[in-house]
């Protein structure tokens, strides 16, 4: 019996509301004395355990005469429970999912100390793609093309990303590292400056992002690891470097969409 009490609690039933429902269910319909003497559960308790069990619609009651009984209902219903507490899981979740890119992007913001996240894999890659889409305004970035192509992870991800900055009509600046066919094959974000840079003379395996107060780093060598700063000293000494290697880039092939 123990261990079927110690199952319910991980259903997410109170020790108590355990007791009171699985006195019941061996009883039957029974009065409240009846049930708090074999559940070993003090009578006012017992009440409000009833109380709470049936609004989880594990028990009901019927009147007869003067009494009132208190009937369990079948153990069938805890699947309901959790089939319920499953789609309030996803609400949240989903909820969650609409904020959270905004809360990273708020988050010690104004701290004096720079905030470095790590994330990993698609999903960790997805997770700084939400953030960097809450930002505002301008960026510019540096990106090797070729190599983002061969991660089918973030292809598969990229076009619906795109499709979000789109939306924002950002202005941006990137240097991108790879063939003149390759760009010509991938969609570009509109309000864009593109100067194509030669991988044999840039060999690079990852790209910087500078955003507001954000840099993003991805490195695609290996795997896919994300690394975000959120700093605004750092972030201003990246866009004067970039700025430094966007005027040295004059030389080779522009792109504009």
């Amino acid at each position: 019996m123990d261990e079927v009490l110690k199952e319910l609690r991980r259903l997410g039933l109170s020790e108590k509301e355990a007791q009171v429902y699985v006195a019941s269910l061996e009883l039957g319909p029974a009065t409240v004395q009846d049930i708090s003497h074999k559940s070993r559960v003090n009578r006012a308790t017992t009440y409000v355990m009833i109380e709470a069990l049936s609004e989880r619609g594990l028990m009901s009651s019927f009147q007869r005469g003067k009494k009132r009984y208190f009937v369990p209902e079948s153990p069938d219903h805890l699947k309901h429970l959790l089939r319920h507490e499953r789609t309030e899981i996803e609400q949240k979740e989903e909820s969650l999912g609409k904020v959270l890119p905004m809360l990273l992007a708020l988050f010690n913001v104004e701290g004096a100390k720079p905030q470095i996240r790590y994330l990993e894999g698609p999903e960790g890659l997805q997770s700084v793609r939400d953030t960097f889409v809450a930002l505002k305004g301008e960026y510019m970035q540096i990106v090797p093309l070729e190599e983002v192509k061969k991660m089918g992870e973030i292809v598969s991800g990229k076009e619906a990303h795109i499709g979000k900055l789109a939306v924002t009509s950002a202005k941006h600046r990137t240097l991108m590292v790879a063939r003149p066919e390759t760009v010509d094959d991938t969609p570009l974000v509109k309000d864009g400056e593109y100067r194509i840079l030669p991988p044999e003379k840039f060999p690079l395996y990852a790209d910087i992002t500078v955003r507001e107060n954000h840099v993003f780093f991805f490195s695609y060598r290996s795997s896919i690891l994300s690394v975000i700063i959120v700093s605004k000293e750092v972030a201003d000494a990246v866009r004067m470097l970039f700025d430094l290697a966007w005027a040295g880039a004059k030389e080779f092939p522009e792109r504009r969409s």
